[in-house]
């Protein structure tokens, strides 16, 4: 693959020409997969606002993340909306799992932008890693082989442009690029499925077919998942 910028404009053109043409927003953490995802946007001319959730989840790592991605947008010219969850409240009220009550309050509230700004689209920074992790955490819960899809890379009114790319090549061009991220902390705990799926089996399985077979969005034998589930 050659240079992360060049592949994410001839990706854009070939499979995102709506992005192109309309206004979207760009859901903005301030770690390095959105912070790079910024910066291609920038590079490549995409017309985009940034939105932040803060999940009053990290104490002040919380607020401080808010406080860099307002920083970040302003020095790039880019408008900015924040907003302040309560969610451990929301989700208590509602019997939910602490992520899944983020999750839906984000994307309430990803809806809501999208309905009263004149914006088309919201642009999300999952990449091949995060395919990976979703279809290890599918196959962990025994869905069936119609269910071992990954992320899509559209969904609704959701694009995710950066959905082929490897982290790998991500961090290399924030290093190259000298672009500033934050760090989440709570990624280094095995506390939920994910962080220990992420942490533990994936770095097991690097030597492994499955690997570039999953990042890539390839459909994986019967065979070969009876061979996963049995390791």
């Amino acid at each position: 693959m050659g240079s992360l910028s060049v592949d994410f404009k001839r990706h854009l053109t070939l499979c995102y020409p709506e992005l192109l043409q309309g206004r979207s927003i760009l859901a903005l953490s301030g770690g390095l997969d959105s912070m790079v995802l910024c910066e291609l946007l920038l590079e490549s001319k995409i017309d985009f606002s940034v939105a932040h959730c803060n999940f009053q989840l990290r104490g002040q790592d919380s607020d401080d993340d808010q406080r860099f991605v307002e920083d970040s947008a302003r020095s790039r010219s880019l408008e900015v909306r924040t907003k302040k969850f309560e969610t451990k409240d929301f989700a208590r009220e509602r019997r939910l799992s602490v992520q899944v009550a983020a999750r839906e309050l984000r994307y309430n509230w990803f809806d809501e932008l999208l309905d009263k700004n004149p914006a088309d689209y919201l642009i999300t920074a999952h990449h091949a890693d995060d395919n990976l992790e979703t279809f290890l955490i599918n196959l962990s819960r025994g869905t069936g082989l119609k269910g071992l899809t990954g992320i899509p890379e559209r969904n609704g009114r959701i694009r995710r442009p950066l959905l082929p790319f490897q982290r790998e090549s991500i961090e290399a061009y924030a290093r190259e690029k000298k672009i500033a991220w934050r760090e989440d902390r709570s990624n280094m705990q095995n506390k939920y499925l994910r962080n220990r799926i992420r942490n533990e089996l994936v770095p097991l399985m690097n030597s492994s077919w499955m690997i570039d077979s999953v990042k890539s969005g390839k459909k994986t034998p019967e065979s070969k998942v009876t061979w996963l589930r049995s390791t």
